[in-house]
């Protein structure tokens, strides 16, 4: 028993941890989420605050995270973890220990923006590939497709190092915007199997429509314009695309 505690103890505490998570959440069903910590392996269920997590992109849609802003806002503390958790913001762990997310951009912006006092995400570690090289870390997360290193201005790749380190450093990308209305208007199927779907798409939009982002009646009209197009043969390529 004495040498079966004194491996247990060798270990490390995180493991021990994830034992712990492992053997709580089944019972009754429910997951354990245990604080980030740099040595969490994949699978472990996580929560961190909002404003920690390193951004994959360098863009949002303002128009979405204004939207996602109101929806949280208006949300009781415990609709508001429910929520949350559903989301399941996918966290992989990079050189210094530092938590990137690959997903949920917009909702966790939302949250940050919001009158919830609050900032708490929950998810899980997608990688924890903290043992790389820098350029290595960012050759796979290239090669996996859990970054997104499109300019918000033309769509050109930009090197990750010029990525913002906190989500409220995030620029606006007005055709991520246009794109998330034309999905909610059933222009396209959301693919969630397809990372960054969304910006695929945007950046079909790009420079085919005009409006004047400030003006609602004429984002409306760039909307139903985008819907049509969005269903043309010219879009068959892209997932998600619904065939007349």
């Amino acid at each position: 028993m004495r040498n079966q505690r004194h491996y247990l103890f060798l270990l490390g505490l995180p493991l021990i941890v994830l034992l712990c998570s492992v053997l709580r959440s089944g019972q009754g069903g429910e997951t354990t989420y245990v604080p980030f910590h740099p040595d969490l392996p994949a699978g472990t269920a996580v929560t961190i605050d909002a404003r920690r997590l390193h951004p994959t992109q360098f863009a949002v849609g303002f128009r979405e995270v204004a939207f996602k802003t109101a929806t949280i806002g208006a949300l009781s503390p415990d609709k508001l973890v429910a929520y949350l958790k559903k989301k399941d913001t996918p966290v992989v762990i990079g050189p210094g220990g530092m938590p990137y997310m690959t997903d949920g951009h917009h909702t966790l912006r939302g949250l940050i923006d919001s009158r919830q006092p609050d900032k708490t995400a929950y998810g899980h570690i997608l990688a924890n590939w903290s043992s790389l090289s820098p350029d290595e870390f960012w050759r796979r997360m290239i090669e996996h497709r859990y970054t997104y290193l499109g300019s918000p201005d033309d769509g050109t790749p930009l090197p990750p190092t010029q990525l913002p380190t906190t989500l409220l450093d995030l620029r606006s990308n007005p055709w991520r915007g246009l794109m998330w209305a034309v999905m909610e208007a059933g222009g396209f199927e959301e693919r969630k199997n397809v990372h960054f779907q969304e910006f695929l798409w945007a950046d079909f939009f790009r420079g085919k429509l005009q409006w004047d982002d400030t003006d609602d009646a004429d984002f409306a009209r760039a909307v139903r314009e985008a819907v049509i197009l969005a269903r043309s043969p010219e879009a068959a390529h892209l997932p998600g695309w619904k065939n007349p």
